[in-house]
């Protein structure tokens, strides 16, 4: 007689972990693990004039004014959203990470024009449509793989109104970023999902530029910067962006 009555079914096991829950890696408790996960190894002083001179680059590449409407996608600490808050009309942080927002909260707690969004694994479907004259994300996508890029993007040319322009950087192999990419292809053979969510990611400006158009965006080449491995790009929206 077969047995097969007596053997319970096995349940399903759900998936260990959605997309979303990676982004558990970007969550602190102590100053210290904030400043590692900002800049790793260098000097605060070094990386808050970084993200100063920075924020001059992204309002001048972006073209604000004192009405612009522009978001920031990776807010962290609010450095940068504390310099460009006076300088535009209204200014939104948006982060995967709760304990950075809270962090930008209090960076930024003297500018009523500052407000805060969560970003909950949907890549900004949250926000409303032609909304933003601009937007940027430094030191971000350079963890972000290539799917990643495109979500985001199709999101960014969704919410930016027509003319509308977004900045960002992103990682290439060069002579500033070579080093990295041996470092963490070595992690790699041990890390585990959420460690590997924060590792530095590497992609050719002709890749990211074909998703940036497939997304809806104009990639401004001629704008394009490549500091030996650190790649900043200028995003337009001109046309209805893709469904």
């Amino acid at each position: 007689m077969s047995n097969a009555q007596e053997t319970p079914t096995a349940t399903p096991k759900p998936p260990l972990r959605s997309m979303g829950d990676l982004n558990l890696v970007w969550e602190w408790n102590t100053p210290d693990e904030m400043q590692i996960q900002l800049a790793g190894t260098q000097p605060r002083d070094e990386y808050l004039q970084d993200r100063v001179d920075r924020a001059n680059w992204i309002a001048d590449r972006l073209r604000l004014t004192p009405e612009s409407s522009v978001f920031e996608i990776g807010s962290g600490e609010g450095v940068m959203a504390d310099v460009l808050a006076p300088r535009v009309g209204r200014l939104l942080c948006t982060d995967v990470s709760r304990s950075f927002l809270d962090k930008a909260r209090v960076t930024c707690r003297e500018h009523t024009n500052v407000d805060y969004h969560h970003i909950d694994n949907d890549f900004l479907a949250a926000l409303p449509s032609a909304a933003f004259d601009g937007g940027f994300s430094l030191n971000v996508f350079i963890h972000l793989n290539v799917f990643e890029f495109f979500h985001y993007f199709r999101q960014i040319a969704r919410i930016l109104r027509p003319g509308g322009h977004f900045g960002v950087n992103f990682l290439d192999i060069g002579g500033a970023t070579r080093s990295f990419f041996h470092f963490y292809a070595e992690r790699y053979l041990g890390a585990n999902p959420i460690e590997f969510k924060g590792f530095l990611s590497f992609h050719g400006v002709d890749v990211i530029a074909a998703i940036a158009v497939e997304a809806g965006l104009t990639p401004l080449l001629d704008e394009f910067v490549n500091e030996d491995g650190v790649c900043y790009l200028i995003l337009r929206r001109d046309e209805k962006p893709a469904a």
